[in-house]
């Protein structure tokens, strides 16, 4: 538990990330009927860019600064602009929990779950007063089993974790299954680092996930340099399990803007 994401807050891959997340989350609210959103590794929610941390690797300048400095025509990344903006011009960035309580209806329900005591503190002080949402203090796996399937049966679960554990695509192949027994029908964003020490795992990743079986099961990779770049991060990725209708089409309509303001590039496809 030694990650911190200030280091890396309002990146590429965090503007990815959560692009595609306010998106679903949009397209579930469509209906009157309450959602039910967890966040199984929340973070601390909000994140200082003005910090030492942020300062020290300034991996914020390609993400949400490129970002907000760019005019775009797309209606999804307009509305992301607008979702971050008032943040933004204080010099922070929100996290994919914050993120979510700006767009909880009184009918809807967050949970956002950290392990790490300290981020723990400061993600309750961040989603202090937002109606429908809690904080709970689980190992991220445990937090899912434990919540699904939500009464709600409508809703999303966002697994992000840190990749700190060298075994931690192995872990989420062995969570997949028991997430399909419980909650086949949900809506799982699954994001992970795409390093080249990792591709053999990634790609392991998306066998088990086919093998599954689970509707609409879709990928979407963003990558800033060629996967099999030896240092860095070279991408990242969502593994999406029943993705909703139109996501994958808006995905590609965004995508030569989104690239042009932050560069890389973006495929897709399902498994």
């Amino acid at each position: 538990m030694n990650y911190r994401h200030i280091y890396h807050a309002g990146n590429f891959a965090d503007i990815f990330k959560h692009l595609v997340f306010r998106m679903v989350l949009a397209y579930v609210q469509q209906k009157d009927k309450g959602a039910f959103i967890l966040d199984a590794f929340a973070g601390i929610g909000l994140y200082d860019l003005a910090s030492d941390q942020a300062q020290r690797t300034l991996e914020y300048e390609g993400g949400i600064g490129a970002f907000m400095k760019a005019s775009f025509a797309n209606d999804d990344l307009r509305a992301f602009q607008e979702l971050v903006r008032q943040d933004f011009a204080l010099k922070l960035y929100a996290g994919s929990p914050v993120l979510a309580a700006k767009m909880l209806r009184p009918q809807d329900r967050l949970i956002a779950n950290e392990l790490h005591p300290e981020d723990l503190i400061d993600l309750r002080l961040n989603l202090k007063g937002t109606q429908s949402a809690s904080v709970t203090h689980l190992d991220a796996y445990e937090s899912i089993r434990g919540h699904i399937p939500p009464k709600e049966r409508r809703g999303i679960i966002l697994i992000d974790p840190p990749f700190e554990k060298k075994e931690e695509f192995l872990l989420l192949v062995q969570q997949m299954a028991e997430w399909k027994k419980r909650w086949e029908t949900g809506c799982y964003i699954l994001w992970y680092p795409i390093k080249a020490n990792a591709l053999t795992q990634i790609d392991d990743l998306y066998a088990e996930a086919a093998a599954l079986k689970i509707n609409r099961t879709w990928v979407s990779e963003f990558m800033i340099r060629d996967r099999e770049t030896p240092e860095g991060l070279n991408g990242c990725g969502l593994l999406i399990f029943n993705t909703p209708f139109q996501i994958p089409e808006r995905v590609e309509d965004f995508s030569p803007e989104l690239t042009d303001a932050l560069g890389g590039s973006v495929r897709s496809f399902y498994l």
